[in-house]
């Protein structure tokens, strides 16, 4: 079976989200991912994908949520659980691999769809005076196939380059209310700048 986003698409809910709303939700989301699995002196290139592999090696995905009232954000980050998915995550974390446990290399890959959501969020929260986010849940790819109920106005699925490890994440968004809005996203001198502290 080849698929990317698992079964038959839900029909869209009646409220929409307009073309500049989708465009900024890719933009945050395209950021997010190079910022997070991109080990310290590599960089990783995102585009939009149509579809998965024939045969994905992702048998799970990280699974994270950002809801506000204006809008359901889900975003699921497949990933490998085996050597080389391993070896990707230590390198990003500085670790050796062989040094690691099973369970550290899990809560690792957790961590990461965590800082990614984190990103989003954050940026979210410049247009939204309530954006709140979930805790990362690892699920099994095929569960991914029951996102389709939440009827998404928006659904991408991503393909991130450049790392020696290929990895893909799925995106659907849901919005409550006509949803239009123009997001950048900020340059690492900015977000340096945001997190210093001003002494007084």
């Amino acid at each position: 079976m080849r698929a990317s986003f698992g079964a038959k698409p839900a029909a869209a809910p009646t409220v929409g989200l307009s073309e500049r709303a989708k465009t900024s939700f890719d933009r945050l989301v395209q950021h997010a991912l190079a910022k997070a699995l991109a080990p310290e002196g590599e960089q990783g290139q995102v585009h939009i994908a149509q579809e998965l592999p024939r045969k994905p090696k992702e048998k799970k995905a990280v699974v994270l949520t950002i809801a506000s009232p204006e809008f359901r954000l889900v975003l699921a980050l497949h990933v490998r659980l085996d050597a080389e998915g391993k070896q990707h995550f230590a390198r990003l974390n500085r670790v050796d691999a062989a040094e690691w446990s099973e369970q550290a290399f899990v809560d690792a890959v957790s961590e990461c769809g965590n800082i990614c959501v984190g990103t989003m969020n954050r940026e979210l929260g410049r247009h939204f005076t309530h954006v709140g986010m979930s805790t990362p849940n690892l699920l099994e790819r095929e569960a991914l196939a029951y996102l389709d109920a939440l009827g998404a106005g928006h659904r991408r699925l991503y393909q991130v380059s450049g790392l020696g490890l290929d990895f893909y994440a799925t995106l659907f968004v849901s919005a409550f209310v006509p949803l239009d809005f123009h997001a950048e996203v900020e340059t690492e001198a900015e977000e340096a700048d945001a997190g210093e502290l001003e002494m007084f």
